[in-house]
């Protein structure tokens, strides 16, 4: 999937914005970035924070608010204090006024989320995408991680009930995988590796619907699924990033 390239001139019409870092405390070893702001065109330059949510020692929460103080989109997160670092993502919203394409305002959190796994050196940020945002959160690379039986033949069926034409023979591996599921109930070796097979067609189908305008129209989930995005996956496609952080206004580059 190409990303616009971004032209000499808006780049410096917008001056790139300066990642600084600091640790949550004296005593907690979790870095996170100081407030930094972006101009976002028509509405102007908005303000992204993270900070310790109200609720939970673990959970963080960034935010994205306009010059007026109202929020344009949030995503909460869990970051572990121990040496992992291990990140969940439990939510993420855009306010409905601010979900045009141009805005990117999930797209900026997303950004945030990704400078916190890498800064924080996590292996992963773990989701729980819910079925009409799995399109979004493929775009930025993440990958099926399904590791329920039950989940798995769900996202097998979705797959099936895609009658496209170029899908077709997708949709034939995933009726043999969903088969050999309900034959096999008494194996649990295999029931596991069939939730590795399943992890690894979805993640091609997910690839190919990424193509097509409007995905999640013509290739809908019928349920959500657990999804993974690994540091190791963001550093090979850093070119990838790199030019997103360009284009929101940040100064920050995956080396």
């Amino acid at each position: 999937m190409k990303i616009p390239s971004l032209s000499v001139n808006s780049i410096q019409n917008n001056p790139l914005a300066k990642v600084l870092w600091k640790n949550l405390g004296q005593t907690d070893s979790r870095k996170i970035f100081e407030p930094f702001s972006v101009n976002k065109g028509a509405i102007g330059d908005v303000f992204v924070k993270i900070s310790k949510y109200q609720t939970g020692e673990q959970n963080l929460f960034i935010e994205v608010k306009n010059p007026f103080g109202k929020e344009l989109g949030h995503e909460l997160l869990s970051m572990d204090k121990d040496k992992s670092k291990n990140i969940f993502g439990f939510d993420i919203k855009v306010a409905d006024e601010y979900r045009r394409k141009s805005f990117r305002i999930g797209e900026l959190l997303r950004l945030a989320s990704i400078m916190e796994m890498l800064e924080n050196k996590s292996s992963h940020i773990k989701i729980c995408s819910k079925d009409t945002a799995v399109y979004f959160h493929g775009k930025y690379k993440f990958e099926p991680d399904i590791t329920s039986f039950d989940e798995r033949n769900k996202v097998l069926q979705s797959i099936i009930n895609d009658k496209s034409a170029n899908f077709q023979n997708l949709n034939q591996r995933a009726a043999k995988l969903l088969q050999e599921a309900l034959a096999t109930t008494d194996n649990p070796a295999n029931q596991r590796d069939l939730c590795v097979r399943t992890n690894k067609l979805t993640k091609e189908y997910i690839e190919k619907a990424l193509l097509d305008e409007k995905p999640e129209k013509k290739h809908p989930f019928s349920y959500g699924f657990y999804m993974i995005l690994k540091s190791d996956t963001v550093k090979h496609f850093k070119d990838y990033f790199n030019q997103m952080f360009q284009r929101q206004g940040i100064d920050y580059k995956i080396q």
